[in-house]
């Protein structure tokens, strides 16, 4: 039995002896991981989009919050559709005090000022992720906006007096803008720090995690070559952590259990300390890594409980505390920023092929509209060409006699082709309204302009090939301005024939014209002239395109009345009526006879318009240099 005894003291005085004379060594392990939002439902988000509801105030600062804010780490910024919606609601920031700050300056050995402003700024945030909401907070804080520069002592009241009268005259009538107040810099500064605390509870960023291992280095200990293949197995998967995979745990199964089977092995005491800690502390980091909370914390207190040399069972055990959770998992390792990445080569290629289709749009408009060019300047060369021919050949056309006389009565064939510029200046007259407006026209043989000076006045401008219309009504230079299509310009360029631009005589259209019977109009015995003008439809129907009638007095040869009539398709769409009088002579025309007063009917789309054109002046090769709203033709692009 002694013997027994002595035999059983030796082994554990042995067993003791190998347990002090352990050895080990750390080992450090630098993986990528990610840090996440502590939300787990935008795991799944990748797109981010900000509403702004604002202050009507503060319209110019709202476009450049769109511009500018936010940018949420993790997140790609969408314009409409992202899956995280932030809402930001801005009230107009309100005037607090006026405050004044000093430095003492120890070169000019004196005190400067500074002027604050302090404004009331609020703004709330609403964050939701499909229908759920993340969270609603109100940023409320009291920004300062420096008024002016520096001041001297004495110029500081009536800074100060300055800026608070400013401040509640903007209040009162709203003279000033938000710029001009500071406003605009103080939401900004708001909205900044909202950036940060927004990137702080919802952003998703790469970070690198530095792991320490503890592995045996005594050969001759009896747990050294099962231990040693644990330490082959963690350091081969550890190279091998992605941002995507974190550790196997199929591989490392068999490694856990053989290890967790050495803290019943080796059960607590002073002998027994360093496998312990060894065993604990590999445990704790591996089952961290593998996202297995239970069990990290179990394992992490145990080496606390045996933890003599470093803190490192509390840091494991602040990790797992920190981490968010889902599903039994700390969300390390995700898929997110491949499919981020995927996600911006995708809208980067997209923004390519729009950037490549809008340069073939462009450069197939640009061929598309040196044909159309071409075809309009052969138009308008043709036609002037086709003014001077019928002039010089009046005796060959159809209907000479009636030509002839309607030509005289404007003042002769010569007197007509000397024409080169003409200006006219109108009062209008709208049925059901009193109040005279005014109309001015110029036309040469390659420009025409019609501007109304009307409270929403605009232009139609031809000049050559193009032609342009002005609209005040929008906002913009460039929406101001548009480019006429081909319909368009076919109407506008018969005013650059100048005949036609006086006196509606379209010399271009005579030989179309057949002569119906006499008519009375207006009191007076006419001819009658018109021009069915037909097409054909995309069943290859013959249909009516423009019906026009011209009425000519038998007895001094004036045009009484024209009458125009556009169909599309076949239907009536557009119907002009215009009733000419007091025809005046003018002297540069041999006092040919132009009409001053002309009666408008018109019917379209928007219903009935009756007006009437009292021609104040007609001038013809005026001069149009000093002409100001010459300078806006051609400040909107028109060359």
């Amino acid at each position: 039995m002694k013997k027994t005894l002595l035999l059983i003291a030796l082994l554990v005085i042995g067993s003791i002896q190998a347990q002090e004379k352990i050895s080990s060594k750390k080992k450090k392990f630098y993986i990528p991981v990610i840090k996440y939002s502590e939300f787990p439902v935008l795991d799944n988000a990748l797109t981010q989009t900000t509403f702004y509801q604002m202050d009507k105030e503060l319209m110019q600062e709202e476009i450049i919050l769109k511009k500018k804010y936010f940018h949420i780490d993790g997140f790609i910024k969408d314009p409409a559709n992202g899956k995280l919606k932030i809402y930001l609601t801005v009230a107009l920031p309100r005037f607090n005090a006026t405050k004044v700050d000093s430095t003492f300056d120890k070169k000019r050995n004196s005190w400067e000022f500074q002027v604050y402003s302090n404004y009331d700024v609020r703004i709330k945030v609403d964050a939701k992720c499909g229908d759920k909401i993340l969270f609603t907070q109100d940023f409320n804080s009291v920004e300062s906006h420096i008024v002016g520069g520096t001041y001297e002592k004495g110029k500081v009241k009536l800074a100060v007096e300055l800026s608070n009268k400013r401040s509640a005259q903007a209040e009162k009538d709203g003279d000033y803008t938000a710029e001009e107040l500071g406003i605009d810099h103080i939401i900004f500064s708001s909205v900044d720090r909202i950036q940060n605390f927004l990137n702080y509870k919802l952003a998703y960023y790469v970070d690198e995690s530095k792991i320490k291992f503890e592995f045996v280095t005594s050969k001759g200990h009896s747990e050294y070559n099962q231990m040693l293949a644990f330490e082959n197995e963690i350091t081969a998967q550890m190279e091998k952590v992605t941002l995507e995979k974190g550790l196997d745990e199929k591989l490392l199964t068999p490694h856990l259990q053989y290890l967790e089977g050495l803290l019943v092995k080796y059960p607590p005491s002073p002998a027994n300390e360093n496998i312990r800690f060894i065993v604990t502390n590999n445990l704790a980091e591996t089952y961290f890594l593998l996202e297995n909370k239970e069990k990290a914390l179990l394992y992490a207190n145990l080496l606390v409980e045996n933890d003599k040399q470093d803190s490192r069972g509390s840091s494991i055990i602040k990790k797992v505390n920190n981490g968010y959770f889902a599903d039994k998992k700390i969300r390390s390792h995700t898929p997110r920023f491949a499919d981020l990445k995927k996600l911006g080569v995708q809208i980067a290629e997209e923004k390519e092929e729009r950037r490549l289709a809008f340069f073939e749009k462009i450069a197939q408009q640009d061929a598309e509209w040196e044909v159309e060019k071409a075809t309009r300047e052969a138009s308008v060369e043709k036609a002037r060409m086709q003014r001077f021919n019928m002039l010089d050949s009046i005796p060959y056309q159809l209907n000479a006699n009636l030509l002839a006389k309607v030509v005289d009565n404007l003042g002769g064939r010569e007197a007509l082709k000397k024409v080169e510029k003409a200006h006219l200046f109108s009062k209008l007259k709208i049925e059901g309204n009193n109040i005279t407006q005014t109309e001015e026209k110029w036309a040469t043989n390659s420009n025409y302009l019609l501007r109304k000076k009307m409270p929403e006045s605009y232009y139609e401008i031809v000049n050559g090939a193009e032609a342009w219309s002005h609209d005040d009504r929008e906002s913009g230079l460039n929406a101001k301005w548009a480019k006429l299509t081909a319909y368009d310009y076919a109407n506008l360029s018969k005013n650059v024939d100048l005949i036609n631009f006086l006196t509606d005589l379209r010399l271009d259209l005579w030989n179309n014209y057949e002569v119906l019977q006499d008519e009375m109009y207006e009191g007076k015995l006419c001819y009658h002239l018109n021009y069915f003008e037909k097409t054909l439809s995309s069943g290859n129907r013959t249909i009516p395109k423009t019906d026009y009638h011209v009425f000519i007095d038998k007895e001094n040869y004036t045009i009484v009345s024209t009458e125009k009539t556009e169909y599309d398709n076949g239907n009536k769409s557009f119907f002009e009526k215009k009733l000419f009088g007091d025809y005046r002579p003018v002297t540069i025309l041999n006092s040919g006879k132009i009409p001053y007063k002309i009666n408008y009917e018109i019917e379209d789309f928007n219903g009935e318009t009756i007006y009437q054109e009292q021609r104040e002046k007609i001038e013809i090769n005026p001069v149009f240099g000093n002409r100001i709203f010459m300078k806006e033709v051609y400040f909107g692009g028109f060359k």
